[in-house]
């Protein structure tokens, strides 16, 4: 009888167990189902947002959403600009401070030398740490909130050699070059010479500075970085000199050296030639396979051939391009021509080859170098233009440029002219800059007059972003596929939209960046025609086709605030005459945006909206003084006033121009 009760309450026991055993495992996938349901609904509330934990720049922007994130990003970088870049160096044991407004202003625009490219930046940041399948983000974005990540601007560009040119012009007065020794000849006939002095050389770690800098921009820290004198020994010492001054006389008596070319088409040539005056001037030692041999400075033969050879040789490659009338007849054809170039880098290694062989030996010296030159294909060539089918206008944009400055203009022309007749390959990608460079004197444009620091100067360029404002709107009206557009940093009142008048229709255009891109997604070739109406000051250019049955519009642009600007700011100079004043206007800045349409030959509608800020820009004038007002720190600096074809940074000193 006890061992049936026993059997019976090891048996209610075990049941218990079981049962409690049941109740524990479905307790735990009630808590995992309930965690999975959270972490996946937790995920989902940040899949339109920037997941939490993450930072930029030391800053947090997790939960931010995609508006919310842009201004931030937007009004970070105005703010960097506004505040400079500060580079600090020390001089006679004396410490001073130099800051750098990476900003060019004129007439035509605005760049910024050092940028935050907003769209791609806020697309990353949304992007970051999502991918796979909802529950992996969702884990993601919980182990992102328990350990938080900073991140550094990951779409940052940087204008190095301008901003670097700025340095240079700046604080070379402060440096001093290494000088190699060389011979100086002071006369040939009696062959009279002297080996001048070597000389250590204390030069500025630019390169570095400006990583620095660069850096700290991305991690949208306020810059300020240290500028180091780096010691740089001589190449060349008198000993080294001394060691080869006795193939001198040999050297100058292999006397001229004759340049040569011969046009590949007409078979006409050119000769010029260096005389053994001219070579003796521009000797210098340099360092050869472990010896030392008298070669020729670059520098002046580079100058030699820009001034004397360039002008004679280079022609620019011609596209083909033919115009049609209202009923898409041909009424002017142009063929495709290549384009020579001299290739001074390669010239000037054949001279300067020719030159060392008479310190190497006495037989065999050459005498005659040809021009070595570069060929340019055109980008359409003569037979592209066959059988085209072009016959309808696909679309037109129009753009005002009155009130512009005589050379402005012209500099507009000379772009219209470039562009009148443009044929553009199916699936080719249309650039504005390929298509209207050099901006060079000898490319057709024309200086005008812009501030730069403390005086007023000529450059060359301005008007080219009238031009890709005007392809812009072009592009859009015949629903051509945009591949690369941005805004001016400032509101000019040349690109507001021909119908409300308000920002936001712009595209800036600036060798070699930012540009204007778009793509001929189309299969047939198309066609650019210019018209360039100077009794009303307007442009209109329209892409001709054969149209797919697509369509294209876009609305006017809405602003979505104004930003006020700062109060007036005066630079005194001693460059203007005393009372004086030459201004820069104001600028207000403004978020704006508007809508892209594009309806395909399918039926298919693709939607995009343009999103452009314009920075807020002081009134900012020279006042032409006696003597200017000490001021409490020790260098000053200006934003520099200037066109958008020039970039040039100029920084105002006063120690150096009292």
């Amino acid at each position: 009888m006890k061992e049936k009760l026993q059997q019976i309450k090891d048996k209610i026991k075990l049941l218990f167990s079981w049962h409690q055993a049941g109740i524990f495992l479905l307790v735990i996938f009630l808590v995992l189902v309930l965690a999975g349901a959270g972490i996946l609904v937790y995920g989902k509330i940040y899949e339109n947002k920037v997941l939490p934990g993450l930072k930029v720049g030391h800053i947090s922007i997790g939960g931010m959403e995609k508006e919310e994130l842009a201004q931030f990003l937007e009004k970070m970088n105005d703010k960097m600009i506004n505040t400079g870049l500060t580079f600090n160096y020390e001089v006679n044991g004396e410490k001073k401070d130099l800051v750098v407004y990476p900003v060019l202003v004129g007439e035509s625009g605005s760049i910024d030398l050092i940028r935050q490219d907003v769209e791609k930046e806020t697309d990353y940041l949304l992007a970051y740490g999502k991918g796979g399948n909802l529950f992996s983000q969702s884990v993601k974005t919980i182990q992102l909130k328990i350990n938080n990540q900073d991140l550094p601007l990951n779409n940052v560009y940087v204008d190095k050699e301008n901003l670097l040119r700025t340095l240079k012009e700046t604080l070379s007065v402060y440096e001093q070059k290494p000088v190699d020794a060389n011979v100086k000849i002071n006369s040939i006939d009696n062959l009279e010479y002297e080996i001048t002095d070597s000389r250590v050389g204390f030069v500025f770690d630019y390169d570095k500075a400006l990583e620095d800098a660069v850096n700290q921009w991305k991690w949208m820290e306020l810059v300020s970085v240290e500028l180091k004198l780096q010691k740089y020994e001589p190449q060349v010492l008198e000993k080294d000199v001394q060691s080869i001054v006795g193939r001198l006389e040999n050297v100058l008596n292999n006397g001229d050296l004759k340049l040569t070319f011969k046009d590949p088409q007409t078979n006409l040539s050119e000769d010029w030639f260096l005389d053994v005056e001219k070579l003796s001037n521009w000797i210098e030692v340099q360092p050869r396979d472990g010896s030392f041999v008298f070669g020729l400075k670059k520098d002046e033969v580079i100058k030699f051939l820009q001034d004397n050879v360039v002008d004679k040789i280079n022609i620019q490659p011609q596209n083909a391009k033919f115009e049609t009338n209202a009923e898409g007849r041909v009424v002017k054809f142009q063929g495709s021509r290549p384009g020579v170039e001299v290739d001074l880098d390669r010239t000037y290694e054949k001279i300067n080859n020719a030159f060392i062989e008479r310190t190497l030996h006495d037989e065999g010296i050459t005498k005659v170098v040809l021009v070595e030159i570069k060929i340019i294909e055109p980008q359409i060539s003569t037979g592209d233009v066959n059988n085209l089918g072009i016959s309808e206008v696909l679309g037109v944009g129009v753009s005002d440029y009155s009130n512009s400055s005589i050379n402005r203009k012209k500099n507009i022309l000379n772009a219209v002219n470039k562009l009148n007749g443009i044929l553009i390959k199916p699936g080719e990608i249309f650039s504005t800059l390929d298509y209207t460079k050099p901006f060079t004197l000898e490319g057709g444009y024309f200086p005008e007059l812009v501030i730069k620091g403390d005086e007023m100067k000529a450059e060359i360029g301005g008007g080219l972003c009238q031009i890709g404002t005007t392809l812009f709107r072009m592009a859009m009206n015949s629903g051509m596929e945009i591949v690369e557009r941005r805004n001016h940093s400032l509101v000019i009142s040349h690109y507001n939209d021909p119908v409300n008048h308000l920002p936001g229709t712009d595209a800036t255009v600036y060798d070699p960046a930012p540009d204007f891109k778009f793509k001929n997604d189309t299969n047939n070739y198309i066609l650019i025609q210019t018209y360039m109406d100077t009794a009303n000051e307007e442009l209109f250019f329209t892409l001709w086709g054969t149209s797919d049955g697509r369509q294209g519009s876009y609305t006017h642009p809405i602003v979505d605030r104004w930003i006020p600007y700062g109060e007036e700011k005066i630079i005194e100079t001693t460059k203007l005459a005393p009372g004086e004043k030459n201004c820069q206007n104001a600028f207000r800045g403004a978020d704006t945006h508007f809508t892209y349409t594009r309806k395909l030959a399918d039926g298919t509608i693709q939607e995009k909206v343009f999103e452009s800020h314009y920075r807020p820009l002081q009134k900012i004038c020279l006042l032409g003084v006696e003597n200017l007002t000490p001021i409490a720190t020790s260098t000053e600096t200006v934003v520099s006033i200037i066109n958008e074809q020039t970039p040039v940074v100029e920084v105002f000193n006063p120690e150096l121009t009292q």
